[in-house]
């Protein structure tokens, strides 16, 4: 029999515990885990005896294994130090085992089936998390049976693992205040990928999740995900804070979560927002979905067509605008008519003192806020553009649409249709 610095938790799991003595004291039950480190460190253990549950500290804890890979657990100590029983600690097998987590680096929800634990000098930690189905038949205890038969077959048969630094934890429940406040590593993602994610979750991870983003974060994912999940995750918020998600959202994607709740809210949320941010919204909620008008965009850049590239390009440098508003800069006269486009780019070659006007392209082409978006999609097509300007009736500049938010719209549309 020797000694095993690293193995897999259902090997340990249910097993007799020996004191030094070598008499059993109960079973292996659980293992409680502290958060504070890097890496969740080995706490205390949970032993069952009969219907007696205590827990002793992990400190002196051995592990054990013989010839035919049979593990045993003893505690290397003259005393056996017993703990208060815990009130708000995680547990690896009620918190981890069967439960979701994210993969990181594979950026996707799995499933954990077994965990890894080691020794990193000398404090037992969990290494990582085997989301295979070989982790999930030796939980069963048919491992070496499943290995035979794919030896036979001349498959492989291997573990899969996500080391820990790799691993996302999610909190089931508001006691689990280690992992509700350890979310840092889903934050390096981008919203598009944590959208991804947060739709693959179960409802209860979805809302864990989301609500451990910081504001601007969770916006840009309420952006992303469908529109149910859309209207699940506002209902969870309070008043306040929903309305505060919304107002750092575009107008256009505001106005359309807006639309699809109820009314009575919809409008408890209206209230509590800007001025202007809600005359935008209410505004863009008058439209009919079917039209331009709906979906448009109201934050742009305009400028005079007398101001010059040094102009654009110092507004530019101190705004930061987003990379979808600042590609087309859009110019108008006193009266805001629509009279001029420029790109990004035009500005990027032309001398600082070039007035704007006199870089704008001769066939100007828009879309009236009340075109119909297959009006929008052909325009976009044929001129080969990634954005148009929308106009009203007056030739006012209102918004501007992308060809994301149309192609996106019309998959929605047709969908709805069928």
């Amino acid at each position: 029999m020797q000694n095993s610095n690293n193995f897999f938790f259902s090997k340990i799991l249910n097993n007799n515990i020996h004191n030094i003595n070598d008499s059993v004291i109960g079973k292996l039950n659980d293992l409680i885990l502290d958060f504070s480190s890097s890496k969740p460190i080995v706490k205390a253990i949970e032993v069952k005896n009969g219907r007696r549950l205590f827990y002793v500290s992990s400190d002196s804890m051995e592990v054990l294994k013989d010839e035919k890979d049979k593990y045993f657990v003893r505690l290397n100590a003259n005393s056996i130090i017993v703990m208060p029983t815990p009130e708000s600690e995680i547990f690896l097998a009620r918190e981890f085992l069967d439960k979701q987590i994210i993969d990181i680096n594979g950026k996707k929800v799995e499933r954990v089936n077994d965990v890894r634990v080691g020794q990193i000098e000398g404090i037992w930690s969990i290494l990582a998390v085997d989301i295979g189905l070989r982790g999930l038949f030796r939980r069963l205890g048919v491992e070496y049976l499943v290995i035979k038969v794919s030896t036979l077959l001349k498959k492989e048969f291997r573990n899969r693992l996500v080391i820990w630094d790799d691993v996302q934890p999610l909190s089931n429940g508001i006691q689990n205040l280690q992992l509700a406040t350890s979310m840092n590593k889903i934050r390096t993602l981008h919203a598009a990928d944590i959208a991804d994610i947060m739709e693959d979750l179960d409802k209860q991870s979805q809302i864990n999740l989301f609500q451990s983003l910081d504001d601007d974060t969770a916006a840009e994912v309420l952006e992303e995900v469908d529109t149910d999940v859309q209207v699940s995750l506002i209902e969870t918020l309070p008043d306040e804070k929903a309305s505060d998600l919304l107002e750092i959202m575009p107008s256009d994607e505001a106005a359309d979560i807006l639309e699809e709740i109820e009314d009575a809210r919809a409008e408890k949320l209206l209230i509590q927002m800007e001025a202007y941010n809600q005359s935008e919204i209410r505004e863009l909620m008058e439209y009919d979905e079917k039209t331009v008008g709906s979906l448009m965009m109201k934050e742009f850049i305009s400028f005079n067509p007398e101001n010059t590239v040094g102009d654009a390009l110092l507004f530019l440098k101190e705004n930061k605008p987003e990379e979808d508003i600042a590609h087309y800069l859009y110019l108008t006269n006193e009266k805001k008519d629509l009279v001029g486009v420029v790109t990004l780019l035009d500005i990027v070659e032309a001398d600082f003192s070039t007035q704007l006007g006199t870089l704008a392209a001769s066939n100007l082409v828009s879309l009236r806020d009340e075109d119909k978006i297959e009006r929008a999609m052909e325009l976009m097509q044929k001129y080969n553009l990634m954005a148009l300007p929308v106009i009203d009736e007056n030739d006012e500049l209102v918004g501007t649409t992308s060809l994301s938010d149309l192609i996106h719209e019309y998959i929605r549309l047709r969908r709805v249709s069928t």
